[in-house]
């Protein structure tokens, strides 16, 4: 609870209020008869305002148009301050929301640091991250309300953030961690929109692609991207002479409409039977989650036939394709001869298991078929496959590759629908493999954690990535440098996945928890959590009172919920409250893309990518500083 003091309601008397208007009026009046006298004639006065007054009386003085004119001008000016101090103040409070005078009863100075930019960049120095002068040395979180400062994940937080349907988070949290990150991106997501604002960012290093000498940012003209004829502005230049970076979009979906210029086949990752088995869990998690009711026999023997498999696939070097294949022949044993085929009869006891499932009753056996085939269904849709297998030995594709993708520093945009047919298996497969080759990477690396982190923003996580192991993992994923962010719509979404245990392990095993405002009240536990969290703080409640025996004033101290359950759900767009690790809650103002030194390249990377574009600047901003986003060609 913050025991920070507050003002004492009783304490304002209405009596002293008048009293300081009394002396403000007259005040003014002194200083207009001084300046009249003083500045409008050459007569001789003194400088007490009272005494000219009793001059002016006694006809002493006298009253010229001169001093007219000087208090005219005066009030004049005295009024154009007081318009000015109006309209600045107008401005202050159209910024201000009903929630920010909260931000006094939550973590400030010390309560911060660990967040602040000091804190990251010797938290990163502690770590040896390998960071340029110009990369920051964190994920963007928000402004502090009160300091004004910029608040930060270190790279070695993992994040978890709840936010509502459009309340910003993929502008102001997701797009400014992928335009900030140091090294590699894997980000997900169901919509297009994150990848046509960061494509050309990370499409390229700030490097002159000829001599490999630094170029700035503010020194590129972003306008260029897309039209290798364009003439860059004087003294700047263009994208075309940038060094290049490898993007890859994985959107079997067409979310974004990305053709299939490359293919990955999920099997070149399955190595041993666990893998087959991780692989199998993937498509089972697929479209239901923990909370779905399983059939308690159906449903294992189902995942198990799965990864026997998968594994057989694997080991034979057959596309994925065949494992959808022969989950449809209950009496093609074709999968078991193969894993007792292997050297040293490796997989025996696998081959053993699998001819079981096959040698079952035709009931059990169909059931246990039909339920394996449910949970590969995305496998039978044709727009998947030129992304998992090669067209013919004549494609010439690249095949890709998750260690050469971490090594390299790439970015990958990984995208999928939810519903039927959903291809978030193979989204969730994707991502396990790059976060899988990471980890080895940091393995071998110094410290046993990658030299440059590698950044996972994973928006819509519940939607799209089921990744069932997740909850478990996260923790340790900071110590490698893989910084993970789960980013979710409700606490529901959560629990829907992983079940209400592994909602509140991954909740609790975050370092940075950003709620972003937009869930409702029904949601479950998390306001009531949330609001119990953040704590109470002291109000001061006071009365005045007059009687024949004078002024009496009376004052209780009480407990008031700094911010309750409908505050939260109402809580304002542009304002996120922050929870991390040995720290008190923040209230933060949310800093969109287009407040950050890159908006000129996120611009011109909509204006190329976006089908929409003029509609989705509009939508996000109309001004920035002296770039009007609205206009045709502004950067």
């Amino acid at each position: 609870m913050s025991t920070r003091s507050v003002k004492d309601p009783a304490t304002t008397d209405g009596s002293l209020v008048l009293l300081g208007f009394g002396a403000a009026v007259a005040a003014l009046a002194g200083g207009g008869l001084w300046a009249g006298i003083h500045l409008g004639t050459d007569q001789p006065a003194p400088d007490n305002p009272i005494a000219i007054a009793k001059r002016l009386f006694r006809g002493d003085l006298v009253w010229q148009t001169g001093s007219t004119i000087v208090v005219v001008l005066s009030a004049l000016v005295l009024l154009a301050a007081a318009v000015g101090a109006l309209v600045l103040l107008g401005r202050y409070r159209s910024k201000k929301t009903r929630v920010d005078d909260k931000a006094r009863h939550l973590g400030r100075g010390r309560d911060i640091e660990s967040l602040s930019e000091k804190g990251c960049r010797r938290k990163a120095a502690d770590l040896a991250i390998e960071l340029t002068p110009t990369q920051v040395p964190g994920v963007q979180v928000g402004r502090h309300l009160l300091s004004k400062q910029m608040l930060r994940g270190s790279y070695e937080d993992l994040h978890c953030d709840i936010w509502g349907p459009r309340t910003g988070k993929s502008s102001s949290r997701v797009i400014p961690a992928i335009l900030d990150a140091p090294g590699g991106v894997i980000t997900t997501s169901n919509k297009r929109d994150v990848v046509d604002a960061t494509r050309l960012w990370r499409s390229v290093r700030l490097l002159d692609r000829v001599t490999g000498e630094p170029v700035k940012a503010a020194a590129v003209d972003w306008s260029t991207y897309g039209d290798s004829k364009a003439v860059p502005a004087k003294g700047m230049v263009s994208v075309e002479s940038l060094e290049r970076r490898p993007v890859w979009v994985f959107d079997p979906q067409q979310v974004a409409d990305e053709q299939p210029s490359w293919w990955w086949n999920p099997l070149t990752w399955v190595t041993d039977e666990v893998k087959a088995a991780d692989l199998a869990e993937h498509f089972a998690s697929g479209d239901d989650g923990v909370e779905a009711k399983k059939d308690p026999f159906f449903d294992p023997e189902g995942q198990d036939l799965l990864a026997g498999l998968i594994l057989a696939a694997a080991v034979a070097g057959r596309p994925i394709t065949d494992v959808y294949t022969w989950a449809t022949q209950e009496k093609n044993k074709e999968p078991v001869e193969i894993l007792r085929g292997t050297a040293d009869g490796r997989y025996r006891l696998q081959a053993d298991g699998l001819a079981a499932q096959y040698n079952q009753t035709e009931k059990q056996r169909s059931g246990v078929f039909t339920t394996a085939k449910k949970m590969i269904r995305s496998l039978k849709l044709s727009a998947v496959h030129p992304w998992i297998r090669a067209s013919g030995p004549g494609d010439t594709r690249p095949h890709f590759d998750p260690r050469a993708f971490v090594a390299e520093g790439g970015t990958m945009y990984s995208l999928s629908r939810e519903g039927n047919g959903s291809a978030g298996p193979l989204v969730t497969a994707l991502t396990v493999a790059i976060i899988d080759a990471a980890e080895q990477l940091a393995t071998t690396s110094p410290k046993g954690r990658l030299p440059v982190p590698l950044l996972a923003p994973l928006d819509e996580v519940a939607n799209v990535v089921r990744w069932a192991k997740l909850p478990g993992l996260y923790s340790h994923y900071g110590s490698r440098g893989i910084i993970i962010m789960a980013v979710l719509q409700s606490w529901s979404q959560g629990v829907n996945v992983w079940g209400t245990e592994g909602m509140r392990k991954l909740w609790s095993a975050a370092n940075v928890r950003v709620y972003g405002g937009g869930v409702a009240i029904d949601d479950g536990e998390f306001l009531r959590n949330m609001s119990t969290a953040i704590g109470d703080h002291w109000e001061i409640s006071g009365s005045v009172s007059t009687s024949d025996h004078g002024r009496s004033v009376s004052r209780s101290r009480t407990k008031q919920r700094t911010f309750t359950e409908a505050e939260l759900e109402a809580l304002p767009r542009g304002r996120a409250i922050v929870r991390s690790s040995g720290n008190t809650p923040v209230l933060v103002r949310t800093v969109p893309w287009w407040e950050g030194p890159n908006q000129a390249a996120v611009v011109a990377s909509i204006r190329v990518h976006d089908p929409e574009a003029d509609r989705t600047l509009a939508g996000a901003v109309t001004l920035v500083g002296s770039v009007d986003l609205t206009k045709e060609g502004a950067a």
